[in-house]
């Protein structure tokens, strides 16, 4: 199933899955907004600046699929996120390691073929 989701949804298109779904896939928006203006052409021009911001920081929307994820996703269920790299792998680690610790295991950077740590996956406890 594909199906936008976002900050201003909220999950409301899922509450019929609530607590079912076997895994979430997502590559949300993660650019931070000052760095929109420096995307290599063959991003920006081809891309909506709605697909790309991610806010200040670049992780608004990755906190909203944290915070809302597990919610949805049935036990041992999971998730994987990509992100714009290894500091926000390790935010979002953190985040849910310190905040989320009693929803989700095996939490884990997974590296993208250029060996970058892109994407930060995990399972619903």
């Amino acid at each position: 199933m594909w199906l936008r989701c976002g900050k201003d949804l909220g999950f409301e298109p899922l509450k019929d899955v609530q607590g079912e779904l076997a895994g979430v896939l997502s590559n949300p928006q993660y650019i931070p907004s000052d760095h929109l203006s420096g995307l290599e052409a063959e991003v920006g021009r081809h891309e909506p600046i709605l697909a790309l911001d991610g806010g200040a920081s670049g992780t608004n929307d990755l906190l909203h699929l944290i915070d809302g994820v597990a919610s949805m996703l049935k036990p041992g269920g999971f998730f994987a996120f990509e992100t714009n790299g290894e500091k926000q792998c390790k935010f979002l680690v953190d985040y849910i390691q310190n905040d989320k610790a009693d929803r989700f295991r095996n939490i884990n950077m997974v590296s993208d073929f250029a060996g970058i740590q892109r994407s930060v996956m995990g399972f619903r406890l």
